[in-house]
C-alpha cells in the first residue's frame, strides 16, 4: 500500500475539518455582511470599515485553515527565525549607522561645513558635492569622488580651506 492507514486517515480528518471551518466562515461572512448593511452604513467611512472586518475575517479564515493543515506551526517558526535574524543584523549594523546618522545630523544643523565648502580631511582636499544622514561627498581636484562617513568629522580632524561665496562671514557673525 503506498498510502498509510494513518496518513490517510489524518488528511481525511483534516479535510472535514477544513469543510466545517469553511462552513462556519460563509455564516459568518453572511451575518457579518448583513450586520455591515443593516447597522453600519449609516456611519460616515462605513466601507473602510466593512474592508477592514472583511479582511480580519478573510485573515482568521487563512490562519484557521493553515493550523488545520499543520502550516502555521512551521509559519511561526519561519518568522520567529526570521526575526532573530533581523535582530542581530540590527544590533549589527545598529552602531555603524546610527554613529554616522548622529553626525549627519550634527553636521546639518550646525553648518559649519556645507555644500560648496572646500575642506582636507585624511589628506584629501575636497569640496563638498553633498551631505546626506550617513555620509558626506567630495569632489577631489583631480575628478575623484571620495565618499567620507559622517561620524569621520567627530573623530578626526578636518580642515577647512574655503567657504563658498559669501558665507565666510556669515559664519564669522555666528561665533
Amino acid at each position: 500500500m503506498l498510502i498509510s492507514v494513518r496518513v490517510l486517515e489524518v488528511w481525511i480528518s483534516n479535510t472535514i475539518y477544513t469543510l466545517i471551518a469553511l462552513f462556519a466562515f460563509a455564516i459568518a461572512l453572511y451575518a457579518l455582511r448583513t450586520l455591515i448593511r443593516t447597522e453600519l452604513r449609516r456611519l460616515r467611512g462605513y466601507q473602510k470599515l466593512a474592508t477592514i472586518f472583511y479582511s480580519i475575517a478573510f485573515l482568521i479564515l487563512g490562519l484557521t485553515l493553515l493550523n488545520i493543515w499543520g502550516v502555521l506551526s512551521l509559519l511561526i517558526s519561519f518568522a520567529a527565525a526570521l526575526g532573530i535574524i533581523g535582530v542581530i543584523f540590527g544590533f549589527a549594523i545598529m552602531e555603524v549607522w546610527l554613529s554616522n546618522a548622529i553626525a549627519g545630523v550634527s553636521l546639518i544643523f550646525d553648518k559649519l561645513i556645507e555644500v560648496g565648502c572646500t575642506i582636507k580631511i585624511d589628506g584629501t582636499k575636497g569640496k563638498i558635492i553633498q551631505i546626506s544622514l550617513t555620509s558626506t561627498r567630495l569632489a577631489t581636484d583631480d575628478g575623484k569622488l571620495m565618499i567620507v562617513p559622517n561620524k569621520s568629522f567627530r573623530e578626526r580632524p578636518y580642515l577647512i580651506l574655503e567657504f563658498p561665496r559669501g558665507e565666510e562671514q556669515k559664519t564669522r557673525r555666528r561665533r
